[in-house]
């Protein structure tokens, strides 16, 4: 018995030490280091197959469409998921071996894209050096974020002319049960990572109870000023699996719904007949940040191609190319410094919370619980 746990216990560390010298050795050929020739890139590239890139941007399409007919003979293969989805597929695609994830795009907020694929080495940084000195602040580190939104309330431009709101615990008021509506939490990363923020900011919503009641806040036994407005504010809403069944709920030519909760990206949809209208400066927050990172994943088989890609996308070294072009839309932000994003606010005097994924990633537990206690109810 000591024999065989022994043997056991030799064959595990021995396939530890093969698995990490693979990654150290998949690694070593890769160069991630951004000192990279495009022209070489691309020779390379032409060598390899199918480019896989898993995303949860539907804007992906267009970036490969251009891409392919910028590089004659290269060809790239979306896989659209929803960010849980896309993060578990990412991980089985490097666990089992297979390793048929080349670019993965995804929010980056909720924490779990961190936990799950980052911490565990299943996904890579990679910018080029010439781009590298064009990002903002805060846009490279051991993630590379390409693009910021927020997920922000709407009003109905349809019903209001400017929002009847000005305080967030306006939205807990009676009048306005099942006039408001989000995607689930649960199903949302974007929406997760707004509500975990939300329970992380007790202390405002206090203030700004203050402000819309003239009087402190009663806080019900046991509950903290961040769980009891969440409380009320799910009495009031009716749950969606999406920002897109929000938009198309809210933009109805006829809707019971005067407030939707979604990402900010989704005004574009204006451009075809929605009448969509944001709140930018609710009282405390009018919704938090967000980011979407590009990586490399673990095993990557066509490292040179996954390169120009992330290269075309972000534009190229002066940011002119074509593949940023999708991603500069009303409502997404820019993260290059050298770039105009075309919105009429800056995302820096949006009101918005920034999800603190040390914080979600300590107390998931503590924020899926809540969440799926209060989600029940509905």
């Amino acid at each position: 018995m000591v024999i065989t746990i022994l043997l056991i216990s030799i064959y595990i560390s021995g396939c530890r030490i093969n698995d990490n010298a693979n990654a150290d050795k998949w690694l070593e050929s890769a160069d991630l280091s951004g000192d990279d020739d495009e022209n070489e890139l691309y020779e390379n590239a032409l060598k390899e197959d199918i480019l896989i890139v898993y995303t949860v941007s539907t804007r992906a399409t267009q970036v490969k469409e251009s891409f392919e007919k910028e590089y004659p003979g290269l060809h790239v293969e979306i896989r659209d998921l929803r960010s849980p989805e896309l993060i578990k597929a990412v991980a089985e695609s490097v666990d089992t071996e297979k390793y048929d994830a080349d670019v993965v795009i995804c929010n980056d907020n909720s924490g779990t894209f961190k936990s799950e694929l980052l911490d565990k080495g299943k996904v890579y940084p990679y910018i080029p050096n010439d781009i590298k000195e064009n990002m903002k602040d805060g846009h490279v580190t051991d993630m590379i974020t390409f693009l910021d939104e927020a997920e922000l309330m709407f009003y109905n431009g349809t019903k209001y002319e400017k929002s009847p709101i000005s305080n967030v615990w306006e939205l807990t008021e009676e009048k306005y049960k099942g006039k408001i509506i989000m995607p689930s939490p649960l199903r949302s990363f974007s929406t997760y990572a707004l509500c975990a923020a939300i329970l992380d900011s007790s202390d405002v919503l206090e203030e700004a109870y203050k402000e819309y009641a003239g009087s402190e806040l009663e806080i019900p036994v046991d509950n903290k000023a961040s769980e009891y407005f969440m409380s009320l504010l799910f009495d009031n809403a009716v749950f969606s699996n999406s920002s897109d069944e929000v938009v198309e709920a809210l933009g109805a030519d006829e809707t019971e719904y005067d407030f939707g909760i979604m990402v900010s990206s989704k005004l574009r949809f204006n451009e075809i007949g929605y009448n969509l209208k944001p709140q930018y400066d609710l009282e405390p927050f009018s919704g938090a940040k967000i980011s979407y990172a590009v990586m490399i994943a673990k095993g990557s088989k066509n490292v040179n191609t996954a390169k120009l890609f992330i290269r075309y996308m972000l534009g190229g070294s002066d940011g002119q190319g074509e593949g940023y072009k999708p991603f500069q839309t009303i409502g997404t932000w820019s993260a290059r410094k050298d770039l105009n994003d075309g919105n009429p606010v800056a995302l820096e005097d949006i009101r918005l919370l920034t999800p603190d994924q040390d914080y979600i990633i300590e107390n998931r537990d503590y924020i899926d619980g809540f969440l799926s206690n209060l989600l029940e109810k509905h």
